[in-house]
């Protein structure tokens, strides 16, 4: 079997008809221009290299988010960031960037295809979705692996959504799909102190658009959405560290989800309103 491309979403254990109709979708939506940038980016990093600034300038990224709150991050302990997910592999390279400048510590909880990526596999914890193959294995080891991170006293940063916002309309505002669960397991688990983040923006009309047809379609696009914001702003707001006491007399799992979800739409200053979800 043809090795896939280390920057890509096909997964080599999908169906043959999946693969090929990603790749197909990939090759003419920038894959192989995102590709020649990797490259380029793999050939002249020094070995002391900060991955996450080299990420933001190779893409020519602009983060924007106010410095100032990340004074009242805890520079020690276990820590955990969550954050609505608009766009995808940027949301997570944004909060990287942020984060590690005051918690170098940190490793991201990402779809396992993104492992194929050399210079992230130090910060990748990988999980991967219902219906691939070992998945349930994948998932149980990287649960572990979180945990362990957080006993250690490191940072864990999760999009509890596990997949990129979606708008219900084509030309709709987009909002995460329901949060999972583990989430707030984790949290209830390590005693972890939370920081909740909130991303402005959306992708584009094509990919919630190929989102209402074709999950294989819809992941291919996303090589598009990286294209599109090269040389463009992120928007990033950092919310109020949540203690362990804060939320220690919350024993609901959902409930204490759907507070968290809440903390992190209420970043949004374009609106007052709380979280929605796409069912």
């Amino acid at each position: 079997m043809r090795a896939a491309p280390e920057v890509s979403y096909i997964n080599p254990n999908d169906p043959l008809p999946r693969r090929s109709l990603m790749r197909v979708v990939e090759l003419l939506t920038g894959q192989p221009k995102l590709q020649r940038l990797y490259d380029r980016y793999k050939r002249t990093r020094a070995a002391d290299d900060n991955f996450w600034e080299s990420a933001v300038n190779h893409l020519k990224i602009y983060v924007d988010f106010d410095a100032g709150r990340l004074e009242a991050l805890p520079k020690t302990g276990p820590l955990i960031i969550i954050a609505n997910h608009p766009f995808g592999v940027l949301d997570g390279i944004a909060i990287g960037n942020i984060i590690s400048r005051v918690r170098p510590d940190i490793k991201v909880l990402a779809h396992a295809v993104l492992g194929r990526a050399e210079p992230l596999r130090p910060f990748l914890i990988p999980i991967t979705f219902e219906g691939e193959s070992g998945a349930l294995r994948t998932n149980i080891e990287s649960k572990r692996q979180a945990l362990a991170h957080l006993e250690a006293g490191g940072t864990i940063i999760i999009f509890p959504a596990g997949r990129v916002s979606t708008s219900e309309k084509v030309f709709g505002d987009a909002t995460d799909s329901p949060w999972k669960l583990f989430t707030s397991r984790l949290i209830m688990r390590s005693k972890a102190t939370v920081v909740p983040v909130y991303f402005e923006g959306q992708n584009s009309w094509l990919f919630h658009f190929v989102s209402k047809f074709s999950d294989a379609m819809r992941e291919a696009v996303l090589m598009r959405e990286i294209l599109r914001q090269i040389g463009t702003e992120v928007i990033a707001h950092i919310g109020d560290p949540i203690s362990p006491s804060e939320i220690a007399g919350i024993n609901d799992r959902q409930v204490l989800l759907d507070h968290l979800r809440d903390a992190v739409y209420a970043l949004d200053p374009n609106s007052d309103q709380g979280a929605k979800t796409i069912n």
